[in-house]
């Protein structure tokens, strides 16, 4: 049986608030500003910010792209050495706000938020029964932590803008970075899929890399201690991990090492090129958050909170089929 429902009818239908996870200092020669937007991407508000704060696009930062298509509230960071603080009330708009600004020492970089907050809204929801039970699962036991599409580009473009890059094809570096991300996420997913599919999600495996809870460090399970750290899953202290391929960093061994390997093995030469061209690290495969929920009409209502990198369209799509506006009446029909 399948279940759909209306995604992003409107702005307001997803909002996401990233969360900080440290409060700026009040003095360096940075200015964190923390702003509402809605319906514009990241981009356009760093540009809006740059100009009112007298800088190039270049002195605006974020730790994190937020969709357009939504109401969104991040930080960004202008760099502004030697110089007053701005008055930034112009900026104001019904489509921008600008909710706090204070002084920091250091730039944001990506990544250094912790979290993101979600709020959202499925409108419509065909087989509201089957949905309830599948929020239930997902909220007792968790979901795995693939990449969203968004990540892909449409029609999977990055991965084929990466594909040319490792044909020789010269790229501007924002986009060929673009394009390595791309690459390190389908792999991640290809690994997770192949795991789900064996039914290996919540077992640790000889050679497993596993990073504490709360943190990034990893280490690799020995067999030994295989059954002490399956308890230590089971209670949240440890998660199993997958790879952002690239050159070097913790990797997993033995049997873990096998699945990965065979998990990819159509992918020989994006495999090859991302140890030229990233570096290895480790991302958590399953995810448990708390999640709050209730039922409007037909309409589902949803709040969790979700680590940095993580995307709540992959917990949604354990839910029900995610149809925007424009495609609705196509895949009704």
């Amino acid at each position: 049986m399948t279940a759909k429902a209306l995604f992003k009818t409107q702005p307001e239908d997803f909002f996401v608030e990233e969360v900080l996870g440290f409060e700026p200092e009040g003095e360096g020669e940075h200015l964190f500003v923390h702003i509402e937007k809605r319906g514009m991407n990241t981009q356009w508000a760093a540009k809006l910010l740059g100009e009112a704060c007298g800088v190039k696009e270049r002195d605006v930062s974020h730790s994190g792209l937020k969709d357009r298509h939504a109401v969104t509230r991040q930080w960004l960071s202008v760099w502004l050495p030697g110089k007053e603080t701005p008055d930034l009330a112009g900026l104001e708009s019904i489509d921008l706000h600008i909710l706090k600004a204070r002084r920091h020492n250091r730039k944001l970089r990506i990544g250094t938020h912790k979290a993101n907050g979600f709020r959202i809204r499925l409108r419509e929801v065909s087989e509201p029964a089957l949905v309830e039970e599948r929020l239930q699962k997902v909220a007792a036991e968790g979901f795995a932590n693939i990449f969203g599409d968004q990540r892909f580009g449409q029609g999977e473009r990055n991965l084929e803008i990466f594909d040319a890059v490792l044909a020789g094809k010269r790229m501007k570096k924002p986009r060929q970075a673009m394009a390595i991300s791309a690459a390190r996420s389908h792999l991640f997913n290809r690994v997770a899929e192949h795991r789900q599919t064996q039914g290996l999600m919540r077992q640790v495996l000889p050679g497993d890399v596993l990073m504490l809870a709360g943190s990034h460090s990893v280490f690799v399970a020995e067999e030994a201690e295989l059954d002490s750290l399956q308890q230590r899953l089971a209670e949240g202290d440890v998660q199993l991990t997958g790879p952002l391929w690239g050159k070097g960093g913790v990797g997993p061994q033995g049997d873990a090492l096998a699945l990965e390997l065979a998990a990819v093995a159509a992918e020989g030469e994006r495999c090859a090129g991302l140890e030229k061209l990233a570096n290895g690290a480790r991302r958590p495969l399953w995810l448990k958050p708390e999640i709050q929920w209730h039922w409007d009409g037909g309409d589902l209502l949803l709040e969790f909170t979700l680590p940095t990198g993580s995307f709540a369209t992959a917990l949604l799509g354990n839910l029900a089929e995610l149809v925007e506006p424009d495609r609705f009446s196509e895949a009704q029909a």
